[in-house]
């Protein structure tokens, strides 16, 4: 719901009562009325405030003054304000990759609930009278940029509420450009920072934000991308400041660039790891969008990005449920995986699910053939070939090396590409843009860059890892203590599954482990991580899980007795079985049930009908 105020004064005398008419599209959906009270000075304050939902439907309020003179009826129609609408606003800055402009006729798409609010100047001068709502998109003036669009146009087709987009993002403004902030006026028309917190301002948006987009950084690939991460800090506090109640600051790492500078992968490794610095701060990679020339995307592009920002927006939000692998796969160690030294994992966020890409062919400016693979793109200590081939396991990518290695730290994708300023002609055998290729999860996400990522050493092995199936068909799991261990993480998939999961966190020293939720007739294969914060140590071992009559039975949830899915094995406990209901448990029994003996842990609640006998 949006409050709508109304409030003025009416200086003129004679008037009797205001009233007001809020229609929802053409049909009346509230009416006011309001006696008038003329103060001394001869004039009398309206002040009223109506609601409205955040829905797509247009609201129009008008407001009549009615004579106080006896036998005049007719009343003066003073104000009508149409295409009223309640919903969410956003702000974009950066720079051209955030303009994201493609003129029409390459993408057109507007809709009457998705607006801006005054002109869109970027690093034009701005007519503090500019500050009138707009559609978005409609014109240069109202430019909200093709994946602010796209993401706008997703998020009212999907939750039917209006959106509004504020963009002031310049083309190839440097960051010190976009963050320069007058401090003592903070809304300065002459910066660009004033120029968007003025127009928020004026819209009356002010604590009103919900999440401020910033993508920026092409500039600084062949300039002064050692000073990215200071100024970046500065705009950071300077928005938190500005922009009170914001929920969410969405941050892009920039695509790979020509340039020569060498801070350039260390700025793009910021932008990566900011999110882990930051609570208020999401990252998301932008390198193998589609449709790159080398600095910009084509309408492609940005509609894949306005598709992938919509996914992670409506998680943030609106409580969407479509979770799974939408964020960019983030490297979380690196570290050996024997005192060989011959292989390399890089362990990504739990939960995704890499693909180890073919090679990429593409054809240079002269026509001839480029052919890229990934591990040309691993680089060692920052030096590239020391990778023959990788393989995937799920979220851990495994690296075979061309023999025993030394190196300290890892980095994935070149510092800039070519290795040349920009505006030379590029030069044979490379490419005119980094094409790839690039490391994905199973939606097409592509990976963060990383650089200087420090690479641990091998721990000893976790020994001795045994799995028994108990009569009650839960799963016992043993292991000898790890010697270096900081904690343990458990792990299970069954033959049917791909992808191994979560299934607990065990703390330092653990030993033992109980599944008591495994089910009958399932195969298991369970995974031991013994963690450090620099590496792990795993082991796995399998079992079939096969439960016997008469064996032990226990409650996996409340609910009724004569639900096989209810009890451990999925079986239904039998006059041989001995049964237990665990803590927190309800089972209830409306009818005849036998079971040889019973542990009440939990609560057996019989209804009418419900009658339980044991023994043999």
């Amino acid at each position: 719901m949006a409050l709508v105020p109304i409030e003025g004064r009416i200086d003129t005398a004679g008037f009797e009562r205001v009233s007001v008419q809020v229609f929802r599209n053409s049909s009346l959906y509230r009416q006011y009325s309001l006696p008038l009270s003329y103060s001394p000075t001869g004039s009398a304050p309206v002040a009223l405030t109506t609601t409205i939902p955040a829905e797509l439907a247009q609201y129009r309020v008008r407001i009549f003054l009615h004579s106080g003179v006896a036998g005049i009826t007719d009343s003066l129609l003073i104000a009508d304000r149409q295409r009223i609408v309640a919903g969410d606003a956003y702000v974009i800055s950066g720079q051209s990759n955030a303009t994201a402009y493609n003129a029409p006729p390459y993408y057109t798409y507007q809709s009457e609930y998705i607006r801006t609010f005054g002109v869109y100047t970027g690093f034009g001068e701005y007519n503090p009278a500019d500050t009138l709502w707009a559609a978005g998109n409609g014109s240069s003036a109202t430019l909200i940029g093709t994946w602010g669009m796209e993401m706008a146009r997703r998020l009212t087709e999907q939750y039917r509420i209006p959106i509004c987009i504020i963009n002031g993002a310049a083309g190839g403004a440097p960051i010190q450009v976009l963050s320069a902030r007058t401090d003592d006026d903070p809304m300065d028309l002459a910066t660009n920072y004033g120029r968007l917190l003025y127009r928020v301002h004026k819209a009356g948006l002010t604590g009103r934000i919900k999440a401020y987009f910033y993508r920026q950084g092409e500039n600084e690939t062949s300039g002064w991308a050692s000073g990215w991460m200071m100024n970046f800090d500065y705009l950071f506090n300077n928005v938190r400041r500005d922009y009170p109640n914001l929920r969410r600051f969405y941050l892009f790492q920039i695509h790979v660039l020509a340039g020569f500078a060498e801070a350039t992968p260390g700025f793009r490794d910021y932008q990566r790891r900011l999110q882990s610095l930051q609570p208020l701060i999401r990252s998301h990679a932008t390198v193998g969008t589609k449709a790159y020339d080398g600095i910009h995307f084509g309408v492609e592009g940005h509609q894949e990005t306005g598709l992938e920002v919509f996914r992670l927006v409506a998680r943030d939000f609106y409580g969407s449920t479509d979770t799974v692998q939408i964020i960019s796969p983030d490297i979380k160690k690196a570290y050996y995986t024997s005192p060989a030294r011959n292989e390399l994992v890089m362990q990504f966020d739990e939960g995704q699910q890499l693909r180890w890409p073919g090679d990429t062919t593409v054809s240079d400016p002269y026509g001839d053939s480029v052919t890229h693979q990934l591990r040309q793109w691993l680089f060692l200590n920052k030096k590239a070939g020391a990778v023959v081939s990788g393989r995937v396991d799920g979220y851990r990518v495994i690296l075979t090396l061309n023999g025993s290695r030394s190196e300290q730290d890892l980095g994935y994708l070149p510092p800039n590409y070519p290795t040349q300023d920009a505006t030379q002609p590029t030069l044979p055998g490379f490419a005119s843009a980094f094409p790839g290729p690039f490391l994905k999860n199973e939606r097409g996400v592509r990976a963060f860059s990383f650089w200087n990522v420090p690479i641990g050493a091998p721990l000893p092995p976790l020994l001795s890892l045994a799995a028994k199936s108990e009569t009650d068909g839960s799963v016992k799991l043993t292991w000898a203590d790890h010697p270096t261990e900081q904690a343990y993480v458990l792990e299970r998939r069954t033959s049917q599954e791909q992808a191994f999961s979560r299934l607990a966190a065990l703390p330092l020293n653990a030993t033992l482990y109980t599944d008591s939720t495994a089910q009958n007739q399932t195969s298991y294969q369970y995974r031991l991580r013994a963690v450090t914060t620099a590496a792990e140590a795993l082991a796995d071992v399998s079992i079939a899980v096969n439960c016997q009559p008469g064996g032990q039975l226990a409650s996996l949830q409340s609910g009724d007795w004569y639900r096989a899915r209810l009890w451990s094995c999925g079986m239904l406990p039998s006059p041989t079985a001995i049964t237990q209901i665990m803590p927190r448990h309800v089972v209830t029994l409306h009818q005849h049930a036998w079971t040889k003996s019973i542990r009440l842990s939990g609560t057996l609640r019989l209804q009418p009908g419900g009658i339980l006998r044991m023994g043999q």
